[in-house]
């Protein structure tokens, strides 16, 4: 096979590909990325005819805060969005095999969904840890305790 036959063979997009100087392997990459990003975002899927359902990954650690003590603030997320909200089946364990996500459906009209999406967004975010680690070098460290601890205390 001739270099000219080779050349006229290749797509529009391969051939500008080649110009540009992309390899193949950097081109598999950000296809094999964009397909990862696609999949952890939500997935909405026509269930009747106004309702939609939605499938979404909360972190497992999560679950516990969205369904709260014997289930009070699901049942409350239900009320108030109107909504049908259900966690995927799982263990409840707090063991460390399993996924690291769990799957939420959310199942209702458009406008109960979107509500029900932001309630929970919500208060996955007022609900996150934040921790702060800060280096001291060790001669300033008595002068952070103070004397006695009383730095500290205060």
């Amino acid at each position: 096979m001739s270099a000219g036959a080779t050349w006229s063979s290749l797509t529009a997009t391969q051939k500008a590909m080649l110009m540009v100087g992309l390899p193949a392997s950097a081109v598999v990459v950000y296809i094999l990325y964009r397909r990862y990003r696609e999949s952890r975002e939500a997935q909405c899927v026509l269930v009747g005819e106004d309702q939609i359902a939605m499938d979404m990954k909360v972190p497992r650690n999560a679950v516990k805060i969205i369904i709260g003590r014997q289930g009070s603030t699901i049942k409350q997320l239900r009320k108030e969005t109107g909504a049908r909200i259900e966690v995927e089946a799982g263990e409840e364990a707090g063991g460390s095999e399993g996924p690291a996500e769990r799957l939420l459906t959310i199942v209702g009209s458009p406008v109960q969904v979107c509500r029900a999406k932001v309630a929970i967004d919500q208060l996955l975010a007022e609900s996150a840890k934040v921790t702060e680690e800060l280096r001291v070098p060790h001669r300033a460290v008595g002068r952070i305790i103070g004397r006695g601890g009383e730095s500290i205390r205060e």
